[in-house]
């Protein structure tokens, strides 16, 4: 076996051992961040083309796409039920900041010192998407629906509606622990909260607060934001080293 073999080999083995056992440490492999960060650019890059496409401010709005956004959007807010509704506005309300700031301090608390990393991550990632939720929004100018809120009694939104807020955050945090936190005992909790993420989306339509496209637009500034920082994510394990060896010769 020649030199070169040998080298293949080893990278093969690294990159196996990092999806077997799934260390958060392995993100610092070149080949890995290099993905996350293509798969950013990518996802940023749709949101961008995709805000453009249902924006009233810049003139590309194209009537088919704007019709079949329109016509997902009236499906998902007509089927409701009073068995839903009171559901869907739990998911609405309480579903971004209650549920995800309670999955950071568990992640911070109970699962370790990746689990704190993956907390780091994720809070970091939050603060990025944060502003630049209120900066696109004012970009874009896309009003939000014009329903009439006869059954569903929420606060009424006064802000633009692309991208979906709800969406950037909870599609942020769910990817992060898709990537991150899904060895066998943490793939149920990871799936739980992927579904939790997907039902936060599906809400922020269902109650009226915004067209199909808002959602997916926020998704994918989510997921970028998400993967980015994951890509760099490397840079904390200095830190986070420091922090472990002062907390432990502290004890």
């Amino acid at each position: 076996m020649s030199a070169n073999e040998n080298m293949k080999w080893d990278i093969t083995t690294l990159i196996m051992k990092c999806i077997e056992y799934h260390e958060i440490y392995c993100i610092s492999y070149y080949g890995v961040v290099l993905k996350y960060v293509i798969m950013t650019i990518m996802c940023i890059a749709v949101f961008i083309i995709m805000g453009i496409a249902v924006s009233p401010k810049f003139g590309y709005q194209v009537p088919s796409i704007i019709a079949f956004d329109e016509s997902i959007s009236s499906l998902i807010y007509n089927s409701g039920s009073n068995l839903t509704d009171d559901f869907m506005i739990l998911m609405s309300m309480y579903g971004r900041e209650i549920v995800w700031l309670a999955v950071i301090v568990f992640m911070s608390i109970f699962a370790g010192w990746k689990g704190k990393k993956i907390a780091v991550i994720i809070v970091i990632s939050f603060l990025i998407i944060i502003p630049l939720n209120t900066l696109f929004k004012n970009l874009f100018e896309r009003n939000r629906p014009p329903v009439e809120r006869l059954e569903i009694h929420i606060p009424e939104k006064t802000d633009f509606a692309y991208p979906s807020g709800h969406a950037s955050i909870v599609a942020a945090g769910a990817l992060t622990l898709i990537i991150l936190f899904r060895r066998e005992k943490e793939l149920a909790f990871t799936i739980i909260l992927a579904c939790e993420a997907a039902l936060v989306c599906i809400s922020r339509i269902y109650v009226g607060d915004h067209y199909f496209f808002d959602v997916i637009g926020g998704a994918l500034l989510g997921a970028g934001i998400a993967l980015l920082s994951i890509s760099l994510s490397r840079y904390l394990d200095p830190i986070m080293t420091g922090v472990r060896k002062y907390l432990e010769k502290e004890h």
